[in-house]
């Protein structure tokens, strides 16, 4: 009984318990295309924000993407003063090369290659057990990442559905931890990540809704917090 009552004691009076979200993965670019000069352009909304993608094929089985996402967010602090809001901002764009083939009539593969850059930065106020003192904690980033990514799905003219995967490493080439001012450089800043997703669109040949769910998992900690579940709307037009 001691020993428990050491640790509740011990966890109401941690310092910076709470984990800064500085990555948010991006929609992945599922255009699955189907013929050269293609053009497809794509704007979404969801839980990692306001999302774009362009791509186009300016040769047979060839592609090329642009794509990223970014978002600002504010709300009020959960500690008991007034006058505190905690606030999360990340920006990010990305470039890819890619190939697809038409498996048959109805099917598409895609390979893709590709590069980008982002930051992040979440501040928040905490207040600890019995304590009026209210610290503050910002963290903040900037990374790189380098990615392969599949996608497979099936494609007519009034729907389109399937799923992709992509394999990204993520490195942060700046990451700073802030606490009452004293400053920190966390040293676990890098990963492999694995991002799985689920798509799909309806509407007609130019015009159509589209749905994705994502599910980015990091094969190892890392000092740094990211979105486990994606789930995101939005509209494409195809060219």
């Amino acid at each position: 009984m001691k020993r428990i009552f050491i640790l509740l004691v011990l966890a109401l009076f941690s310092h910076g318990c709470r984990t800064a979200l500085l990555y948010t993965s991006n929609n992945l670019p599922i255009p699955l295309m189907k013929e050269e000069r293609e053009t497809q352009f794509s704007g979404a909304y969801g839980m990692n924000g306001v999302n774009f993608n362009l791509a186009a094929s300016p040769l047979e089985n060839i592609a090329i993407s642009i794509s990223g996402n970014f978002d600002k967010t504010t709300k009020k602090s959960q500690i008991s003063k007034d006058g505190y809001d905690d606030s999360y901002r990340h920006t990010y764009s990305e470039g890819a090369v890619g190939y697809y083939q038409h498996l048959d009539e109805k099917f598409i593969t895609e390979f893709y290659v590709g590069y980008g850059r982002g930051d992040g930065s979440d501040k928040n106020y905490e207040q600890y057990f019995l304590s009026s003192t209210v610290h503050e904690n910002l963290s903040y980033g900037k990374f790189e990442k380098y990615f392969l990514q599949t996608n497979f799905g099936s494609k007519d003219k009034n729907m389109t559905a399937g799923f992709a995967l992509r394999l990204s490493y993520l490195a942060f080439y700046q990451l700073v931890k802030e606490n009452d001012g004293i400053v920190t450089y966390p040293s676990k800043k890098e990963a492999l990540f694995f991002e799985p997703a689920l798509f799909g669109s309806i509407g007609g040949k130019n015009v159509q809704f589209e749905i994705q769910l994502l599910f980015p998992y990091a094969q190892k900690d890392i000092d740094f917090d990211y979105k486990g579940f994606i789930l995101s709307t939005g509209v494409r037009f195809i060219f």
